[in-house]
């Protein structure tokens, strides 16, 4: 996975110009007011506020930036998914896989962080996906959980079940409460994706792309559909 914790934190962290403001007109004031000798002070102020500024903002990711570090982290989803399950692709061929991925906006293991981009769209600090696979018999499912602030934190599960067993493969809008960065608590209403069986169980992701996962999940229905008839 190819991406920048460290430059990620930056997004969500919480900054603000005001205390280097402070400092540099602190400083304008005293480099005004104190005779020749005392005029040090103030300068030292107005430097030390622009540092603070610039070390707060500089190098901070834009919402492009963050997209951008997730998709990357994703790009070899489906190798890294058959590995996982032990599959060949040429075992499962019978459509092209659904993969499904979005922000997550609860724990992995030590917390989340949210931020409401320029955009208006809520980002999360851990980012999950699910791959689906279809062979002849069977569905096969992977799920990966990932953080994009901490290289420490991810989860992942494979999943097999019989196409029988399937009871639905849907979209759901979901709402979630968070506290944001500024300790805000806010509503987040995103798409879910979700694949439920028989036995109650069932597989989750968020979902970043509606359109797109809209048009990949018709084809697994259809294909379940298929499946269960001939069971």
């Amino acid at each position: 996975m190819a991406i920048n914790y460290e430059r990620n934190k930056k997004y969500f962290k919480q900054s603000s110009p005001k205390a280097g403001i402070i400092l540099i007109v602190i400083g304008l004031v005293l480099t005004l007011a104190l005779p020749e000798a005392g005029k040090l002070v103030g300068i030292l102020g107005i430097l030390g506020g622009a540092a603070l500024i610039y070390f707060q903002f500089a190098g901070k990711p834009s919402d492009a930036d963050i997209d951008s570090d997730a998709a990357a982290a994703i790009a070899d989803v489906k190798k890294r998914a058959l590995g996982k399950l032990g599959l060949d692709e040429d075992e499962v061929k019978l459509i092209d896989p659904v993969i499904v991925h979005g922000y997550y906006y609860k724990n992995i293991a030590s917390g989340v962080q949210v931020k409401l981009g320029k955009d208006r769209v809520f980002r999360s600090s851990n980012y999950e996906g699910v791959v689906l696979f279809f062979s002849e018999h069977q569905l096969h499912a992977f799920k990966f959980q990932f953080s994009l602030v901490s290289p420490q934190e991810s989860r992942e599960q494979t999943d097999e079940y019989f196409y029988k067993d399937v009871v639905s493969v849907a979209t759901q809008s979901e709402t979630f409460k968070i506290n944001d960065i500024k300790g805000n608590s806010q509503q987040v209403n995103f798409e879910e994706f979700k694949l439920t069986t028989t036995g109650g169980t069932s597989i989750t992701s968020s979902i970043r792309d509606e359109g797109s996962v809209s048009r990949v999940i018709s084809g697994a229905r259809s294909l379940i559909r298929e499946k269960k008839i001939a069971s």
